[in-house]
């Protein structure tokens, strides 16, 4: 669904985007000039917001809510390569390359998105030098994660993994309830499985076990609520991290 930009306030859309490591880099007149002509999408919960191969015309930033970004294997299985929050961009490198999308979009909550031209975001960021340096930031950190997350695969056993995602998870968004943290983005076991390279059966062994110590509890709609996250925290420092 597109809707007028003009409903959103100027200031907070660009104080969104001000977190961003690419964006900043661009003068606030530019950005300004971006937003003004960029159009605001709205996706429901679990809605297809891109698939891969299809043209990349637009950069979207997000506004509100979460997107999963992911991928699959020959044998269909879903590797998730990142959750995208308020303040991220996504889809810049197909822009950026003018190459087909490299991975599925798919809006994990109802999603407020900034669909920003493609063609403008090329020119901002041949007139902003520095934003070269963001653009190697940004390709540098991604590398990163699709390392460390291909050597914790060889590296770690897979409750260490698990561990990890919750606690990533938890930091992404998360808010208090009477007893302890709940991870307000709710992921199946199946995408669970997606983030750590293990098989649904493994996770749900693992947190059902977590279950009986008493550091996670499920809720009926399927969130995990971490009731000692300092367990998860014991766990991963046994194994250096």
């Amino acid at each position: 669904m597109t809707l007028d930009i003009g409903r959103v306030p100027e200031e907070r859309i660009m104080g969104l985007l001000s977190r961003n490591s690419l964006l900043r880099q661009v003068p606030d007149a530019e950005i300004k000039s971006l937003v003004r002509r960029a159009r605001l999408q709205r996706f429901r919960e679990r809605e297809a917001i891109f698939s891969q191969g299809d043209e990349g015309r637009s950069v979207l930033a997000v506004l509100e809510g979460f997107v999963k970004l992911s991928s699959s294997t020959a044998a269909g299985r879903e590797i998730i390569l990142d959750v995208a929050g308020p303040g991220s961009i996504f889809g810049e490198i197909a822009v950026m390359n003018e190459w087909p999308r490299a991975a599925d979009a798919v809006a994990l909550t109802p999603c407020s998105l900034l669909a920003i031209d493609g063609y403008s975001v090329r020119q901002a960021l041949t007139r902003a030098p520095a934003a070269l340096f963001g653009v190697i930031r940004m390709v540098s950190e991604r590398l990163r994660r699709a390392t460390e997350q291909l050597t914790d695969g060889v590296d770690l056993p897979a409750s260490a993994r698990l561990a990890k995602a919750l606690m990533q998870l938890a930091a992404l968004n998360s808010h208090q309830v009477a007893d302890g943290l709940q991870i307000d983005v709710v992921l199946s076991q199946r995408e669970l499985g997606g983030m750590t390279g293990l098989t649904r059966e493994s996770i749900n062994k693992h947190l059902a076990a977590w279950r009986e110590e008493g550091w996670v509890r499920l809720t009926t709609d399927g969130a995990i609520i971490l009731v000692n996250p300092q367990g998860l925290r014991d766990l991963l420092r046994t194994q250096g991290l």
